[in-house]
Protein backbone atom coordinates (compact mmCIF):
# COMPACT_ATOMS: atom_id res chain seq x y z
CA UNK A 1 0.00 0.00 0.00
CA UNK A 2 1.37 3.43 -0.98
CA UNK A 3 2.05 6.25 1.47
CA UNK A 4 -0.83 8.40 0.18
CA UNK A 5 -3.24 5.47 0.40
CA UNK A 6 -2.40 5.02 4.08
CA UNK A 7 -2.76 8.74 4.77
CA UNK A 8 -6.08 9.04 2.93
CA UNK A 9 -7.46 6.00 4.78
CA UNK A 10 -6.52 7.60 8.10
CA UNK A 11 -8.17 10.90 7.09
CA UNK A 12 -11.29 9.04 5.98
CA UNK A 13 -11.46 7.14 9.29
CA UNK A 14 -11.16 10.42 11.25
CA UNK A 15 -13.98 12.04 9.25
CA UNK A 16 -16.24 8.99 9.50
CA UNK A 17 -15.73 8.55 13.25
CA UNK A 18 -15.98 12.26 13.98
CA UNK A 19 -12.54 12.33 15.60
CA UNK A 20 -10.41 15.49 15.98
CA UNK A 21 -7.92 16.21 13.19
CA UNK A 22 -5.01 16.00 15.65
CA UNK A 23 -5.55 12.21 15.81
CA UNK A 24 -3.77 12.08 12.46
CA UNK A 25 -0.37 12.34 14.15
CA UNK A 26 -0.68 9.38 16.52
CA UNK A 27 -2.45 7.28 13.87
CA UNK A 28 0.52 7.77 11.53
CA UNK A 29 2.92 6.93 14.37
CA UNK A 30 0.94 3.75 15.03
CA UNK A 31 1.10 2.82 11.33
CA UNK A 32 4.89 3.17 11.47
CA UNK A 33 5.02 0.79 14.44
CA UNK A 34 3.02 -1.68 12.35
CA UNK A 35 5.72 -1.51 9.69
CA UNK A 36 3.82 0.68 7.19
CA UNK A 37 5.65 3.40 5.30
CA UNK A 38 3.79 6.70 5.83
CA UNK A 39 6.67 9.10 5.24
CA UNK A 40 7.27 12.38 7.02
CA UNK A 41 4.81 14.61 5.07
CA UNK A 42 1.05 15.20 5.33
CA UNK A 43 0.88 13.98 8.93
CA UNK A 44 -0.37 17.15 10.64
CA UNK A 45 -3.94 18.08 11.62
CA UNK A 46 -3.97 20.76 8.91
CA UNK A 47 -3.11 18.26 6.16
CA UNK A 48 -5.73 15.88 7.54
CA UNK A 49 -8.32 18.66 7.22
CA UNK A 50 -7.26 19.34 3.62
CA UNK A 51 -7.58 15.64 2.75
CA UNK A 52 -11.12 15.53 4.13
CA UNK A 53 -12.04 18.68 2.24
CA UNK A 54 -10.83 17.18 -1.02
CA UNK A 55 -12.69 13.92 -0.55
CA UNK A 56 -15.94 15.26 0.92
CA UNK A 57 -16.51 17.85 -1.82
CA UNK A 58 -16.25 15.25 -4.57
CA UNK A 59 -13.24 16.96 -6.13
CA UNK A 60 -11.72 13.86 -7.63
CA UNK A 61 -10.10 15.27 -10.79
CA UNK A 62 -7.51 17.92 -9.96
CA UNK A 63 -9.86 19.59 -7.49
CA UNK A 64 -12.74 19.87 -10.00
CA UNK A 65 -16.04 18.01 -9.69
CA UNK A 66 -16.36 15.77 -12.73
CA UNK A 67 -19.82 15.27 -14.28
CA UNK A 68 -20.31 13.08 -17.36
CA UNK A 69 -23.27 12.46 -19.67
CA UNK A 70 -23.39 8.68 -19.95
CA UNK A 71 -25.91 7.81 -22.63
CA UNK A 72 -29.19 8.66 -24.31
CA UNK A 73 -31.69 5.82 -24.06
CA UNK A 74 -35.22 5.77 -25.46
CA UNK A 75 -37.92 4.48 -23.11
CA UNK A 76 -40.74 2.69 -24.90
CA UNK A 77 -43.08 2.96 -21.89
CA UNK A 78 -43.01 5.12 -18.78
CA UNK A 79 -43.20 2.27 -16.29
CA UNK A 80 -40.76 1.53 -13.49
CA UNK A 81 -39.54 -1.65 -15.25
CA UNK A 82 -38.75 0.15 -18.49
CA UNK A 83 -37.04 3.07 -16.70
CA UNK A 84 -34.92 0.70 -14.62
CA UNK A 85 -33.90 -1.23 -17.73
CA UNK A 86 -32.96 2.07 -19.39
CA UNK A 87 -30.77 3.00 -16.40
CA UNK A 88 -28.98 -0.36 -16.55
CA UNK A 89 -28.47 0.02 -20.32
CA UNK A 90 -27.11 3.58 -19.87
CA UNK A 91 -24.59 2.37 -17.28
CA UNK A 92 -23.54 -0.50 -19.52
CA UNK A 93 -23.00 1.85 -22.45
CA UNK A 94 -21.49 4.81 -20.64
CA UNK A 95 -19.26 3.06 -18.12
CA UNK A 96 -18.68 -0.27 -19.87
CA UNK A 97 -19.96 -2.12 -16.81
CA UNK A 98 -21.45 -5.59 -16.61
CA UNK A 99 -24.82 -6.31 -15.04
CA UNK A 100 -23.07 -8.15 -12.22
CA UNK A 101 -21.16 -5.04 -11.11
CA UNK A 102 -23.68 -2.28 -11.92
CA UNK A 103 -25.53 -2.46 -8.61
CA UNK A 104 -22.36 -2.64 -6.53
CA UNK A 105 -21.18 0.83 -7.60
CA UNK A 106 -24.05 3.39 -7.36
CA UNK A 107 -24.17 5.51 -4.22
CA UNK A 108 -27.23 7.72 -4.74
CA UNK A 109 -30.16 8.35 -7.05
CA UNK A 110 -32.02 11.67 -7.48
CA UNK A 111 -35.27 12.15 -9.38
CA UNK A 112 -38.49 14.14 -9.51
CA UNK A 113 -41.39 13.20 -7.26
CA UNK A 114 -43.45 11.21 -9.76
CA UNK A 115 -44.87 8.03 -8.22
CA UNK A 116 -43.21 5.91 -10.90
CA UNK A 117 -39.83 7.18 -9.61
CA UNK A 118 -40.35 7.46 -5.84
CA UNK A 119 -43.19 5.00 -5.19
CA UNK A 120 -42.60 3.09 -1.96
CA UNK A 121 -43.83 -0.25 -3.35
CA UNK A 122 -42.71 -0.52 -6.97
CA UNK A 123 -41.07 2.80 -7.88
CA UNK A 124 -37.70 2.96 -9.60
CA UNK A 125 -35.95 4.08 -6.40
CA UNK A 126 -37.51 1.16 -4.46
CA UNK A 127 -36.39 -1.31 -7.12
CA UNK A 128 -32.86 0.14 -7.08
CA UNK A 129 -32.78 -0.22 -3.29
CA UNK A 130 -33.84 -3.82 -3.71
CA UNK A 131 -30.65 -4.41 -5.66
CA UNK A 132 -28.49 -2.10 -3.52
CA UNK A 133 -29.95 -1.60 0.01
CA UNK A 134 -27.41 1.09 0.89
CA UNK A 135 -28.41 3.29 -2.07
CA UNK A 136 -29.39 6.85 -1.06
CA UNK A 137 -32.47 8.09 -2.97
CA UNK A 138 -33.64 11.69 -2.98
CA UNK A 139 -36.60 13.60 -4.42
CA UNK A 140 -35.07 16.62 -6.21
CA UNK A 141 -34.93 19.59 -3.83
CA UNK A 142 -35.59 22.10 -6.62
CA UNK A 143 -38.78 20.25 -7.53
CA UNK A 144 -39.89 20.20 -3.91
CA UNK A 145 -39.24 23.92 -3.47
CA UNK A 146 -41.17 24.71 -6.65
CA UNK A 147 -44.07 22.44 -5.69
CA UNK A 148 -44.29 24.19 -2.32
CA UNK A 149 -44.42 27.59 -4.02
CA UNK A 150 -47.04 26.40 -6.52
CA UNK A 151 -49.08 25.08 -3.62
CA UNK A 152 -49.42 28.56 -2.09
CA UNK A 153 -50.40 29.98 -5.50
CA UNK A 154 -53.38 27.66 -5.54
CA UNK A 155 -54.23 28.13 -1.84
CA UNK A 156 -53.85 31.92 -1.48
CA UNK A 157 -56.38 34.11 -3.31
CA UNK A 158 -54.02 37.06 -3.82
CA UNK A 159 -51.20 34.86 -5.09
CA UNK A 160 -53.57 33.22 -7.56
CA UNK A 161 -54.91 36.60 -8.79
CA UNK A 162 -51.45 38.19 -8.94
CA UNK A 163 -49.99 35.28 -10.91
CA UNK A 164 -52.89 35.40 -13.37
CA UNK A 165 -52.31 39.15 -13.78
CA UNK A 166 -48.61 38.64 -14.60
CA UNK A 167 -49.45 35.91 -17.09
CA UNK A 168 -52.16 38.06 -18.74
CA UNK A 169 -49.75 41.01 -19.14
CA UNK A 170 -47.17 38.66 -20.69
CA UNK A 171 -49.73 37.31 -23.18
CA UNK A 172 -50.94 40.84 -23.98
CA UNK A 173 -47.51 41.80 -25.31
CA UNK A 174 -46.22 38.41 -26.44
CA UNK A 175 -49.12 37.85 -28.85
CA UNK A 176 -49.15 41.34 -30.36
CA UNK A 177 -46.22 42.99 -32.15
CA UNK A 178 -48.16 46.27 -32.20
CA UNK A 179 -48.50 46.31 -28.40
CA UNK A 180 -44.78 45.59 -28.02
CA UNK A 181 -43.85 48.48 -30.33
CA UNK A 182 -46.18 50.83 -28.45
CA UNK A 183 -44.63 49.70 -25.16
CA UNK A 184 -41.17 50.50 -26.58
CA UNK A 185 -42.38 54.02 -27.35
CA UNK A 186 -43.80 54.36 -23.82
CA UNK A 187 -40.48 53.19 -22.34
CA UNK A 188 -38.59 55.79 -24.39
CA UNK A 189 -41.02 58.52 -23.25
CA UNK A 190 -40.77 57.44 -19.59
CA UNK A 191 -36.96 57.23 -19.76
CA UNK A 192 -36.70 53.54 -18.82
CA UNK A 193 -35.02 50.69 -20.66
CA UNK A 194 -37.41 48.55 -22.69
CA UNK A 195 -37.92 45.07 -21.29
CA UNK A 196 -40.53 42.74 -22.73
CA UNK A 197 -42.70 41.20 -19.96
CA UNK A 198 -41.65 37.64 -19.13
CA UNK A 199 -43.76 34.56 -18.59
CA UNK A 200 -44.20 33.41 -14.99
CA UNK A 201 -42.62 30.01 -14.44
CA UNK A 202 -40.51 28.42 -17.15
CA UNK A 203 -37.72 25.88 -17.19
CA UNK A 204 -35.97 27.36 -14.16
CA UNK A 205 -39.18 27.94 -12.15
CA UNK A 206 -38.65 30.49 -9.37
CA UNK A 207 -35.79 32.33 -11.15
CA UNK A 208 -38.14 32.89 -14.10
CA UNK A 209 -40.84 34.14 -11.75
CA UNK A 210 -38.32 36.54 -10.21
CA UNK A 211 -37.34 37.75 -13.68
CA UNK A 212 -40.99 38.47 -14.52
CA UNK A 213 -41.43 40.47 -11.29
CA UNK A 214 -38.24 42.47 -11.82
CA UNK A 215 -39.31 43.41 -15.33
CA UNK A 216 -42.76 44.43 -14.09
CA UNK A 217 -41.31 46.90 -11.56
CA UNK A 218 -38.57 48.16 -13.91
CA UNK A 219 -40.99 49.19 -16.66
CA UNK A 220 -43.93 49.96 -14.37
CA UNK A 221 -44.23 53.70 -15.32
CA UNK A 222 -44.12 52.83 -19.03
CA UNK A 223 -46.71 50.06 -18.59
CA UNK A 224 -49.11 52.41 -16.81
CA UNK A 225 -48.61 55.05 -19.49
CA UNK A 226 -49.35 52.55 -22.26
CA UNK A 227 -52.42 51.15 -20.48
CA UNK A 228 -53.77 54.66 -19.95
CA UNK A 229 -53.23 55.58 -23.60
CA UNK A 230 -55.02 52.45 -24.78
CA UNK A 231 -57.94 52.90 -22.37
CA UNK A 232 -58.79 56.38 -23.72
CA UNK A 233 -57.75 55.85 -27.36
CA UNK A 234 -60.32 56.12 -30.13
CA UNK A 235 -60.15 55.16 -33.78
CA UNK A 236 -59.61 52.16 -35.99
CA UNK A 237 -56.06 51.51 -34.74
CA UNK A 238 -57.18 50.15 -31.36
CA UNK A 239 -59.28 47.00 -31.01
CA UNK A 240 -62.12 46.81 -28.53
CA UNK A 241 -60.55 43.75 -26.93
CA UNK A 242 -57.18 45.45 -26.35
CA UNK A 243 -58.88 48.54 -24.93
CA UNK A 244 -60.96 46.48 -22.50
CA UNK A 245 -57.87 44.55 -21.35
CA UNK A 246 -55.89 47.77 -20.90
CA UNK A 247 -58.64 49.23 -18.69
CA UNK A 248 -58.62 46.07 -16.57
CA UNK A 249 -54.81 46.10 -16.26
CA UNK A 250 -54.83 49.81 -15.37
CA UNK A 251 -57.31 49.26 -12.56
CA UNK A 252 -55.53 46.23 -11.11
CA UNK A 253 -51.91 47.40 -11.39
CA UNK A 254 -52.68 50.85 -9.92
CA UNK A 255 -54.34 49.27 -6.86
CA UNK A 256 -52.54 50.04 -3.61
CA UNK A 257 -53.07 46.46 -2.40
CA UNK A 258 -51.57 45.02 -5.59
CA UNK A 259 -48.47 47.23 -5.31
CA UNK A 260 -47.76 46.74 -1.61
CA UNK A 261 -48.57 43.06 -1.36
CA UNK A 262 -46.99 42.44 -4.79
CA UNK A 263 -43.78 44.05 -3.52
CA UNK A 264 -43.85 41.74 -0.50
CA UNK A 265 -44.33 38.75 -2.81
CA UNK A 266 -41.27 39.94 -4.75
CA UNK A 267 -39.20 39.93 -1.54
CA UNK A 268 -40.40 36.39 -0.80
CA UNK A 269 -39.64 35.16 -4.32
CA UNK A 270 -36.26 36.92 -4.21
CA UNK A 271 -35.32 34.85 -1.15
CA UNK A 272 -36.59 31.59 -2.63
CA UNK A 273 -35.09 32.24 -6.06
CA UNK A 274 -31.55 32.38 -4.64
CA UNK A 275 -32.12 29.08 -2.86
CA UNK A 276 -33.54 27.54 -6.06
CA UNK A 277 -30.50 28.60 -8.10
CA UNK A 278 -28.14 27.21 -5.49
CA UNK A 279 -30.02 23.90 -5.42
CA UNK A 280 -29.78 23.64 -9.19
CA UNK A 281 -26.00 24.11 -9.02
CA UNK A 282 -23.58 21.33 -8.08
CA UNK A 283 -21.99 23.16 -5.13
CA UNK A 284 -24.19 21.96 -2.29
CA UNK A 285 -24.92 18.59 -0.71
CA UNK A 286 -28.41 17.39 0.36
CA UNK A 287 -27.65 17.91 4.05
CA UNK A 288 -26.59 21.52 3.52
CA UNK A 289 -29.59 22.22 1.26
CA UNK A 290 -32.10 20.82 3.77
CA UNK A 291 -30.54 22.88 6.54
CA UNK A 292 -30.69 25.99 4.34
CA UNK A 293 -34.30 25.36 3.32
CA UNK A 294 -35.29 25.06 6.96
CA UNK A 295 -33.48 28.30 7.83
CA UNK A 296 -35.25 29.91 4.86
CA UNK A 297 -38.55 29.31 6.66
CA UNK A 298 -37.25 31.52 9.49
CA UNK A 299 -36.19 34.11 6.93
CA UNK A 300 -39.70 34.22 5.47
CA UNK A 301 -41.16 34.77 8.94
CA UNK A 302 -38.63 37.57 9.49
CA UNK A 303 -39.85 39.33 6.35
CA UNK A 304 -43.24 39.87 7.99
CA UNK A 305 -41.55 41.81 10.81
CA UNK A 306 -38.79 43.58 8.86
CA UNK A 307 -39.82 44.45 5.28
CA UNK A 308 -37.44 43.52 2.50
CA UNK A 309 -35.98 45.75 -0.19
CA UNK A 310 -38.97 45.87 -2.55
CA UNK A 311 -41.64 46.46 0.10
CA UNK A 312 -39.49 49.09 1.81
CA UNK A 313 -39.24 50.99 -1.49
CA UNK A 314 -43.01 50.74 -2.03
CA UNK A 315 -43.75 52.05 1.48
CA UNK A 316 -41.73 55.25 1.02
CA UNK A 317 -44.76 56.98 -0.53
CA UNK A 318 -48.04 55.19 0.13
CA UNK A 319 -50.04 57.50 -2.17
CA UNK A 320 -48.00 56.76 -5.30
CA UNK A 321 -45.54 54.26 -6.71
CA UNK A 322 -42.73 55.35 -9.06
CA UNK A 323 -44.68 58.54 -9.76
CA UNK A 324 -47.97 56.76 -10.53
CA UNK A 325 -50.92 57.58 -8.18
CA UNK A 326 -52.37 54.56 -6.39
CA UNK A 327 -56.06 53.84 -5.90
CA UNK A 328 -58.02 52.07 -3.18
CA UNK A 329 -57.74 51.88 0.61
CA UNK A 330 -55.25 49.50 2.16
CA UNK A 331 -53.80 50.21 5.58
CA UNK A 332 -50.87 48.75 7.50
CA UNK A 333 -53.09 46.40 9.53
CA UNK A 334 -54.51 44.79 6.40
CA UNK A 335 -51.05 44.52 4.87
CA UNK A 336 -49.68 42.86 8.01
CA UNK A 337 -52.54 40.35 8.09
CA UNK A 338 -52.15 39.48 4.38
CA UNK A 339 -48.37 39.10 4.74
CA UNK A 340 -48.77 36.75 7.70
CA UNK A 341 -51.43 34.70 5.89
CA UNK A 342 -49.22 34.33 2.82
CA UNK A 343 -46.07 33.40 4.75
CA UNK A 344 -47.89 30.95 7.04
CA UNK A 345 -49.43 29.23 4.03
CA UNK A 346 -46.10 29.06 2.19
CA UNK A 347 -44.33 27.77 5.30
CA UNK A 348 -46.93 25.02 5.70
CA UNK A 349 -46.53 24.02 2.04
CA UNK A 350 -42.72 23.91 2.28
CA UNK A 351 -42.74 21.96 5.54
CA UNK A 352 -44.90 19.29 3.90
CA UNK A 353 -42.52 19.06 0.96
CA UNK A 354 -39.38 19.04 3.12
CA UNK A 355 -40.71 16.14 5.17
CA UNK A 356 -40.83 13.76 2.20
CA UNK A 357 -37.31 12.35 2.53
CA UNK A 358 -35.48 10.99 5.54
CA UNK A 359 -33.74 13.95 7.16
CA UNK A 360 -31.40 11.63 9.06
CA UNK A 361 -29.88 10.36 5.81
CA UNK A 362 -29.57 13.87 4.41
CA UNK A 363 -28.03 15.18 7.62
CA UNK A 364 -25.29 12.59 7.21
CA UNK A 365 -23.91 14.93 4.56
CA UNK A 366 -23.75 17.88 6.98
CA UNK A 367 -20.24 17.30 8.36
CA UNK A 368 -18.42 16.99 5.02
CA UNK A 369 -20.43 19.91 3.65
CA UNK A 370 -19.53 22.02 6.66
CA UNK A 371 -15.88 21.22 6.08
CA UNK A 372 -16.09 21.77 2.33
CA UNK A 373 -17.61 25.24 2.84
CA UNK A 374 -19.22 25.53 -0.61
CA UNK A 375 -19.92 29.26 -0.12
CA UNK A 376 -16.34 29.97 -1.16
CA UNK A 377 -16.59 28.41 -4.62
CA UNK A 378 -20.27 28.57 -5.51
CA UNK A 379 -21.71 31.18 -7.83
CA UNK A 380 -25.02 31.41 -5.97
CA UNK A 381 -25.19 32.69 -2.40
CA UNK A 382 -27.65 31.37 0.14
CA UNK A 383 -27.47 34.46 2.36
CA UNK A 384 -30.86 35.64 3.62
CA UNK A 385 -32.02 38.99 2.23
CA UNK A 386 -33.47 40.40 5.43
CA UNK A 387 -32.45 43.69 7.08
CA UNK A 388 -29.84 43.01 9.79
CA UNK A 389 -30.95 42.37 13.35
CA UNK A 390 -28.91 41.78 16.47
CA UNK A 391 -28.45 37.98 16.63
CA UNK A 392 -29.90 36.11 19.58
CA UNK A 393 -26.81 33.91 19.91
CA UNK A 394 -24.21 36.66 20.34
CA UNK A 395 -23.14 35.35 23.75
CA UNK A 396 -22.73 31.80 22.47
CA UNK A 397 -20.83 33.10 19.44
CA UNK A 398 -18.38 34.95 21.70
CA UNK A 399 -18.01 31.91 23.98
CA UNK A 400 -17.35 29.71 20.97
CA UNK A 401 -14.67 32.11 19.77
CA UNK A 402 -13.03 32.05 23.19
CA UNK A 403 -13.36 28.29 23.32
CA UNK A 404 -11.36 27.97 20.10
CA UNK A 405 -8.49 29.75 21.85
CA UNK A 406 -8.47 27.42 24.88
CA UNK A 407 -6.07 24.42 24.68
CA UNK A 408 -8.45 21.77 26.00
CA UNK A 409 -7.06 18.23 26.15
CA UNK A 410 -10.18 16.09 25.79
CA UNK A 411 -10.90 14.58 22.37
CA UNK A 412 -14.49 15.89 22.48
CA UNK A 413 -13.29 19.45 23.02
CA UNK A 414 -10.68 19.14 20.26
CA UNK A 415 -13.35 17.86 17.88
CA UNK A 416 -15.52 20.86 18.79
CA UNK A 417 -12.57 23.17 18.15
CA UNK A 418 -12.06 21.60 14.72
CA UNK A 419 -15.69 22.29 13.80
CA UNK A 420 -15.44 25.83 15.13
CA UNK A 421 -12.37 26.51 12.99
CA UNK A 422 -14.24 25.38 9.88
CA UNK A 423 -17.47 27.34 10.52
CA UNK A 424 -18.05 29.75 7.61
CA UNK A 425 -21.42 31.37 8.33
CA UNK A 426 -23.53 32.67 11.21
CA UNK A 427 -26.03 29.82 10.78
CA UNK A 428 -23.23 27.27 11.24
CA UNK A 429 -22.06 29.18 14.33
CA UNK A 430 -25.61 29.03 15.69
CA UNK A 431 -25.75 25.26 15.27
CA UNK A 432 -22.27 24.92 16.72
CA UNK A 433 -23.12 27.19 19.64
CA UNK A 434 -25.96 24.91 20.74
CA UNK A 435 -23.49 22.02 20.85
CA UNK A 436 -20.80 24.00 22.65
CA UNK A 437 -23.05 25.64 25.27
CA UNK A 438 -22.60 22.94 27.98
CA UNK A 439 -18.84 22.90 27.56
CA UNK A 440 -18.68 26.69 27.41
CA UNK A 441 -20.60 26.93 30.70
CA UNK A 442 -18.25 24.47 32.38
CA UNK A 443 -15.15 26.35 31.23
CA UNK A 444 -16.43 29.70 32.36
CA UNK A 445 -17.53 28.29 35.70
CA UNK A 446 -14.01 26.94 36.23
Amino acid sequence: MSRLAVLFRNAHAIAKAGRPFSDMEWMCALDEKKGLDVGALYRTDKKCCESILQKSSGQAVKGVVSVHFLAYVNITRGTADHILNAIVLALEKGLQMTKQTIFTKPVGCGSDGASVMTGCKSGVSTRLKGEQPLLFTLHCMAHRLELGFKGIIGANSFMSTFTELLFAIYNFYHSSALNRENLKSSCAAAGVKFLAPSRVGGTRWLPHTMLALKKLWNIYPALMQHFEQLSIATGAGVSTDSQAKAKGFLKKVSSKRTILLGSFVTDVVDTLHDVSLAIQSSCYSPGYIIKTLKSTLNTLQALTERPGHYLTSALKDESSFLGVPLSGKYDAVQLKADMKCLVDGLTAQLEVRLGENGSDECNAFSLPTLLASPDRGCKYSLKAKVPPKEPEWVDVFKKAQILVQIPVKSSWARKAKNRARMARSWQEWQDLGKTLMPLAKIIFLL
